[in-house]
């Protein structure tokens, strides 16, 4: 069985569904509250701060509070912390953003925002000035003194457009930055977006911008980082890229950005779909990115401040971390140890009233979707506190806006959540900080999910990183050392011959005074001397290229090895994947073929039962449309439908033929009147072939008795016309849509139909016939009935005879009244064989 593996870490990661958190795993929303100093010190204020947690609100005369109810009001609020006017921006992000780095970097989410009516200072706390840096210029720098000397290369990470990374080896990360890096720049392009000048600028290079020196400790050194961010905003609650290349067009000029989408991943977190996630390598990087999001921020002058955000802009910064192979030099090459943490930075446009800032047009529009905005956010932490309180389950409303519909995993999954509340301290402000501040309020009694560290037991050694750059760094000393050594060695002569010299000269003395010979001797023995010394530094050389040799083989058989061990690695986590592939692949295939035969066997079982019993089924695909004559009988009663119905179902009725009616045929039959033959011929019955009669089972027999079941089919806006003749039915289902299910409980069929006939008269037909099973398990219908409803003006009383009237007429057609003068009445009497009826004249 392949070794069980722990799930990979999501951006934000959620929490399970149920509910079950204590105290210990919980914790509430901080909320802190930063006052903005005056403009003007001598002016009034409505907000004293009282203590460290604490501040005091005092209404005004010329509030709307005062108005109402004629008294001045003081009211107290508690934080987790108040900054006053005097707290600098370092010690704002030492408070509130700090910690919030400290989980990110350990893997764990976050979301900072600031709230506040409009010129309260939100802007200026989250960004600040290049001199005075606010929250968000501080995080990059710390987040890049924690993590930047254990980056890894660019392009390592890439992201899969789907909220989540991918790992790529160094050869793909190497070639997607000569595509996306070297190759562009030495090609000229047309351009896409504005150019930005990065060398000035708010946080350019030259800015002269204070870095901050922070940093994170217990960083785990034997993972690898990537930093990446995003910038977006909210506009009209629309989603826009801020970081969006925005296509150019030679006459139009540059198009407008479209809106974004958000979308759910794997795990239901949200994220915006297509947007831009840029990886840095530096805080500069960064502060490029971001000016060029500020650059296209929506911004506005109004009466109440000369650059209102009219947007709400979320930066968001995501860090992605995974574990070095063993050898401590590479990533480690799967995607499921990769966690990813995210910390979500967000400045909320400010509150505003109508009547202050006078907007109009677009302005006024942009702040009705501010202030829906933050009432949406509002109504959910609301909803959350009371399904919190009360144990209940109501729907929290968090598809009313875009923001909370992006960052409701944060409250429903775990993350820390923190808010700065900013406070303009003017007394003309009062009316507008008391809504800021029961908002506050009511969001500190908000419970969040704790965030846990995730980490994975990898069962590799810790300190791989530093054993991996000792062993560079020893490498890289040894070749040092051999190249010097080689730069100081003689070069021996390519025409040595390794010999000591010729052969010793002939030694021996004839006279004790024969100098010659010791001369000679001397000479040779100094000869080979220093050939011997040549042939010792020629040794030498020969022994350390040797040496050189045998090193480079010990480093190619390590490197062979440790090639090896990442090959069988890499085969080893292969064969998992396959593994897990097929057993996919064959729980898949076990459950259609499952399907598949639990479906045969339902229809061998309804085969069996048809086979099994009693009453025979038709023949299959022989039923053809019956060609015999169907024979009508016509009911003319003013101010009626005339009905017109198959013979031998007149009674179901309920209304008996009068013996005086006559009975047409379909087929045409000559008109008789006055004079001439009165006998009436006898109508023709039309051919039936053999094949227009439906086959069906000779054998099958349908009880006559008033147990039969009717399946009434009427189609979706049927009209019911109230009339004398319907239909009667003792047993019926009425169905609007048949389906197979129907046909299986019901023995007779009748389908309505309504519309207009070739006399444009509005007439309604009822198709009736049998239900018969055939032996696939299904049924048919055999029609043997067709009644139609017609309506009828009923006219006037004075109507000409329906006799046929002869031809050779020559007077003025009158009314039967006015023609006739002799009526005959006729009474039915009893009957005997010599007189049956007696007809009197009168």
């Amino acid at each position: 069985m392949p070794p069980m593996r722990p799930q990979r870490g999501k951006t934000p990661r959620k929490r399970g569904k149920n509910g079950g958190s204590t105290s210990e795993t919980v914790e509430p929303v901080e909320v802190y509250c930063r006052v903005r100093p005056l403009d003007n010190p001598g002016d009034a204020v409505c907000l004293t701060v009282v203590s460290n947690d604490k501040v005091k609100l005092l209404s005004s005369e010329n509030s709307l509070a005062f108005a109402r109810t004629g008294q001045l009001k003081e009211i107290e609020y508690k934080f987790q912390h108040v900054f006053d006017e005097y707290t600098s921006q370092n010690a704002v992000f030492n408070h509130v953003a700090y910690p919030l780095i400290d989980d990110l970097v350990h893997g764990k989410n976050g979301l900072l925002f600031t709230y506040g009516i409009t010129s309260s200072g939100k802007t200026y706390t989250m960004t600040g000035t290049p001199q005075d840096q606010g929250i968000l210029p501080r995080c990059l720098d710390v987040i890049f003194n924690s993590v930047g000397e254990y980056q890894c290369k660019k392009y390592v990470f890439k992201p899969d457009k789907m909220n989540g990374f991918e790992v790529q080896s160094e050869v793909d990360a190497m070639m997607d930055r000569q595509k996306k890096d070297i190759l562009p720049g030495l090609t000229p392009k047309t351009p896409s977006t504005p150019r930005i000048n990065r060398d000035k600028g708010e946080f350019g290079r030259d800015c002269g911008r204070v870095i901050d020196t922070g940093r994170v400790n217990d960083v785990d050194e034997d993972n690898t980082y990537a930093v990446f961010v995003s910038y977006i905003e909210i506009y009209n609650n629309y989603v826009y890229d801020l970081l969006e290349e925005l296509p150019y067009d030679p006459i139009t000029g540059y198009k407008p950005p479209q809106s974004k989408f958000l979308r759910t991943d794997g795990c239901d977190n949200m994220y915006v779909m297509s947007c831009t996630e840029v990886e840095i390598k530096a805080p500069e990087e960064a502060f490029e990115v971001l000016y060029k999001g500020q650059k296209r921020r929506k911004v506005a002058h109004t009466a109440l401040n000369a650059e209102s955000s009219r947007s709400h802009s979320i930066f968001n910064i995501r860090l992605v971390q995974a574990p070095l192979d063993p050898c401590g030099q590479e990533v480690l090459q799967d995607n499921e140890k990769i966690i990813v943490s995210q910390l979500s930075l967000v400045d909320l446009a400010g509150s505003e009233r109508v009547n202050r800032t006078n907007n109009k047009g677009d302005r006024l529009k942009e702040a009705g979707n501010i202030n829906q905005t933050l009432m949406s956010l509002r109504t959910c932490l609301e909803m959350l506190r009371e399904n919190q309180m009360t144990g209940g389950n109501k729907m929290v409303p968090y598809r009313d806006s875009k923001l909370t519909h992006l960052f409701k995993n944060y409250f429903d999954g775990d993350g820390r959540v923190r808010m700065v509340v900013c406070v303009n301290p003017k007394a003309e402000e009062f009316d507008e900080t008391v809504h800021v501040m029961k908002f506050a309020e009511m969001s500190q009694e908000v419970m969040v999910q704790r965030s846990q560290q995730v980490k994975f037991d990898l069962g590799l050694t810790p300190g791989r990183r530093r054993l991996g750059e000792k062993l560079r760094e020893e490498r890289l000393r040894e070749e040092a050392e051999r190249e010097i050594k080689q730069e100081l060695m003689p070069v021996p002569s390519p025409s040595l011959i390794y010999t000591l010299g010729p052969d010793f000269p002939n030694l021996e003395l004839v006279d004790y005074s024969d100098e010659e010979t010791l001369r000679r001797l001397i000479q040779c023995l100094c000869e080979r001397d220093t050939k011997r010394q040549t042939l010792l530094i020629d040794f030498e050389a020969k022994v350390l290229q040797l040496y050189d040799k045998s090193m480079k083989i010990r480093q190619e058989q390590t490197e062979k090895e440790r090639l090896k061990d990442n090959f069988k690695q890499r085969l080893e986590m292969n064969n998992i994947h396959w593994e897990e592939n097929l057993d996919k692949e064959r729980r898949k295939i076990e459950r259609e073929m499952g399907m598949a035969l639990e479906e045969k066997e339902k229809k061998f079982s309804m085969m069996k039962e048809v086979l099994d019993s009693d009453t025979p089924v038709a023949k299959p695909r022989t039923f053809k449309t019956p060609g015999t004559t169907i024979k009508t009988r016509t009911y003319t009663t003013p101010g009626v439908i005339q009905s017109a119905r198959s013979e031998s179902d007149v009674s179901s009725i309920g209304v008996p033929a009068p013996r005086t009616r006559t009975t047409s045929a379909i087929p045409s039959v000559r008109p008789w009147g006055y004079g001439g033959n009165n006998k009436r011929p006898a109508p023709k019955t039309p051919s039936v072939t053999p094949r227009s009669i439906p086959q069906y089972n000779l054998r099958h027999r349908r009880s006559k008795s008033n147990s039969e079941t009717w399946l009434d089919h009427k189609p979706p806006g049927h009209l019911d016309l109230d009339t004398v003749l319907q239909p009667t039915l003792k047993k019926k289902k009425s169905v609007s849509k048949l389906e197979s299910k129907d046909t299986k409980v019901a023995s007779k069929y009748m389908l309505t139909d309504q519309g207009l006939n070739s006399d444009g008269e509005f007439q309604t037909r009822y198709f009736k016939g049998d239900v018969i099973p055939t032996s696939g398990g299904g049924a048919s219908v055999i029609f043997n009935d067709v009644e139609i409803h017609k309506q009828k003006e009923p006219g006037t009383r004075k109507r000409r005879s329906s006799c046929p009237q002869p031809t050779d007429f020559d007077g003025e057609w009158t009314d039967p009244e006015e023609r006739c003068a002799i009526a005959i009445e006729g009474h039915r009497r009893k009957r005997s064989k010599q007189s049956p009826e007696l007809i009197s004249v009168v």
